[in-house]
């Protein structure tokens, strides 16, 4: 009986052993495989999370003592697999997060509507059975595919017409009964309708209603990614925040455009905001356009004009959508932001006061799209962007981040997409954890004038435009050239 006792606690000894090694085995593999450590802290991980395990292991197995003292050393063991699996599930997490983030998205999703007049006539895209609804080939290269579509759910008398102008002129005339549309050009035709920054506040009738709406995939243009040794050299990131709470991989407008250069040994991070109504030349057309049009044709035509406009190389790109900031926001447990006016939302009706502000994520995309509230509307909603974006990068360098750590991966997946390395980001993190620094934010903001023009998206009607003050992006481009010094 007592052979086989002690028969029994030796495998259970050289069982919890095992198990014990093995997880060392693998989270040992990950913190190499991702370099994520910096030196100092790897050294500690070695003494604490893999020599005092081997030594507990041997000291049970191999070691003649008491079954007091290898039953107390057992104990240990075993608080050691929960801690060591738990590191193993949050770092796996956490490499797995970062692989997805950094995996391109191969396609992109055009949004379309179909439109009708607000008159009580078509309520449901049912109620256009047989009837004449029309759409543009010529103005848009998906519209065939999109019509396939919509007659997989009614069976329609499609009229092709010749361009998007003349679409919602047979419309307003009742020549057609709807019209098929991407959703980026109907909200750039009611954009145009809401701008009247002297009457902010008045109520209007809605002339058109969607009745239906959908999606066509298209492969995404890649862009490639312009390498630098991110913990040496100074290096460009645009962010592109679209104007949609779907998918991050849909094609529409770029609603905050915000370039970041960095500079790591210097530890200095210059971000230039560019209004979105900036009236500038897209890349490859060679005609003008708002900058936030530049989204609706693909993230690679918003960079390369963003390129051409202060004559830089944009290195990486971090592309996001309103859940991103909702999420984020919230699972840091709010951020405190700055504000330069009192002021109330105009959709939510949030309250801001002048100073500092505690937003949940709801109420953080409010003050980030905020602008009819300013007399200066779009140049302060800039600012703002750009004050949020200093709320977060001080709340998640804090000690806060650690207790929500796995509300923070949630909040990011699948609502960001990059075509930084998971590589470079571990490098990032790497530097961070070793130096510590505290970095040096330094935010402006390109200017210009109000205007109406022919845009290259639109080029049937006037919309309105910001036309670059050529002062101040040339104080940008001199800015952008200190901050690699």
């Amino acid at each position: 009986m007592g052979l086989r006792k002690k028969k029994k606690r030796k495998i259970f000894f050289a069982g919890l052993g095992l198990i014990l090694l093995i997880i060392v085995f693998l989270n040992t593999f990950l913190l190499l495989k991702y370099n994520i450590l910096p030196a100092k802290y790897l050294i500690l991980y070695g003494l604490f999370g893999v020599i005092i395990p081997i030594l507990l292991v041997f000291y049970t197995l191999f070691r003649k003592k008491k079954n007091k003292k290898k039953l107390i050393c057992a104990f240990f063991e075993i608080i050691y697999i929960i801690v060591m699996c738990a590191a193993f599930f949050y770092l796996n997490k956490t490499f797995d997060f970062l692989n997805k983030f950094t995996s391109l998205i191969d396609y992109e999703a055009k949004n379309y509507y179909v439109v009708a007049l607000n008159n009580g006539m078509i309520k449901d895209v049912k109620d256009l059975s047989n009837k004449l609804v029309g759409y543009s080939s010529k103005a848009d290269n998906t519209s065939n595919k999109a019509l396939d579509k919509l007659n997989k759910t009614v069976k329609i008398q499609p009229l092709d017409v010749e361009g998007n102008g003349a679409l919602f002129e047979k419309l307003d005339n009742n020549e057609i009964s709807a019209i098929l549309i991407t959703s980026s050009y109907f909200d750039m035709i009611q954009e145009n309708q809401e701008v009247d920054e002297e009457n902010p506040n008045e109520e209007k009738i809605e002339k058109y209603v969607v009745v239906y709406k959908f999606s066509i995939r298209e492969k995404s243009k890649e862009v490639k990614a312009k390498e630098v040794d991110v913990t040496k050299k100074p290096f460009n990131i645009y962010i592109s925040g679209i104007d949609t709470y779907g998918s991050v991989a849909d094609k529409t407008r770029s609603d905050v455009n915000i370039l970041m250069s960095i500079n790591p040994k210097t530890k200095k991070i210059l971000m230039i905001n560019i209004p979105r109504d900036y009236y500038v030349e897209l890349a490859g057309v060679n005609q003008k356009d708002k900058l936030t049009h530049a989204g609706t044709y693909g993230i690679d035509m918003s960079v390369k004009t963003i390129e051409r406009l202060f004559d830089i190389e944009i290195n990486y790109y971090l592309k996001v959508n309103y859940n991103a900031l909702i999420k984020l926001v919230d699972a840091l447990g709010g951020v405190d932001v700055e504000s330069e006016y009192d002021f109330s939302s105009y959709e939510l009706h949030h309250r801001f006061k002048k100073g500092i502000n505690h937003v949940n994520g709801k109420q953080a995309l409010d003050f980030v799209r905020t602008r009819k509230a300013f007399q200066y509307g779009d140049r302060v909603r800039g600012e703002n962007q750009q004050r949020m974006i200093k709320a977060i990068i001080q709340k998640a360098s804090s000690a806060a981040i650690l207790v929500r750590y796995d509300d923070l991966l949630r909040a990011l997946d699948g609502n960001f997409t990059t075509n930084m390395s998971t590589n470079n980001i571990t490098s990032l993190i790497n530097m961070q954890l070793k130096d510590m620094a505290t970095w040096n934010i330094e935010s402006i903001s390109v200017n210009g004038s109000d205007g109406r023009a022919y845009t290259y998206s639109a080029p049937s009607q006037e919309l309105y435009v910001m036309i670059p003050n050529e002062e101040t992006v040339n104080e940008a481009k001199t800015k952008l050239a200190e901050i690699k010094q």
